[in-house]
């Protein structure tokens, strides 16, 4: 993995009805791991773009620009569906700026991709997602992770297409083995259900389905 990279890994699923995990979000503890902050949320909105020969998509990326209160930054991850329980995409960070062209952000590993596959093409937008996030940070011996419960509109040419909630649980740090204890415990839990495919994937079949002429 070349310098400055990093693996993203997790656990995602489901949420059958909407609010029925934000217990886990104030559990005393769940499967090896107990609450190491408060609960926490934030407003996300996310613009996935690529270039209109979708060189971002052919090479394996997805390119997300989020901004948030602090500001706009592009994420590229690797579009690859999980092979196991864990999801592990590589992924790349920079600031960015939605008013401006790739090529007026400031340096990052990010950009210089966009670069390379895209060239001087303009990105577009392909679709937005719009996410309720509540956050809270637990542990388990040297091992930190993040769990979210993420409340997601999909949204299309001014239209909402899609409403979902999902239940992420990211490794921040430490051995992956109490992810995995963790994973056994939320396998079993009525009401989730494990998923392979990124909320993009989702999205996109979404806005397919409306819109058929998208490629």
């Amino acid at each position: 993995m070349a310098a400055g990279r990093k693996i993203e890994v997790e656990l995602k699923y489901e949420v059958q009805a909407v609010g029925s995990a934000d217990r886990y979000l104030v559990a005393p503890e769940i499967g090896p791991f107990k609450p190491a902050g408060q609960v926490s949320s934030v407003q996300l909105e996310d613009r996935y773009v690529d270039s209109r020969d979708w060189a971002l998509a052919r090479a394996g990326f997805a390119a997300r620009l989020r901004r948030t209160s602090h500001g706009t930054r592009v994420c590229l991850k690797t579009h690859t569906p999980a092979s196991g329980r864990l999801h592990r995409r590589e992924e790349l960070e920079g600031p960015a700026n939605a008013a401006h062209p790739p090529t007026a952000w400031p340096a990052s590993q990010a950009r210089s991709v966009i670069l390379e596959l895209c060239g001087d093409e303009p990105l577009i937008e392909l679709l937005t997602l719009r996410q309720l996030r509540r956050v809270r940070r637990f542990e388990a011996a040297n091992t930190r992770v993040e769990l979210s419960v993420d409340e997601v509109t999909v949204e299309s040419h001014d239209r909402e297409l899609d409403h979902f909630e999902e239940l992420e649980i990211e490794l921040k740090r430490g051995s992956e083995a109490p992810l995995e204890a963790l994973a056994d415990v939320l396998d079993r839990e009525r009401g989730l259900q494990r998923v392979s495919r990124s909320k993009l994937d989702r999205a996109v079949n979404a806005v397919r389905t409306a819109l058929a002429a998208l490629p």
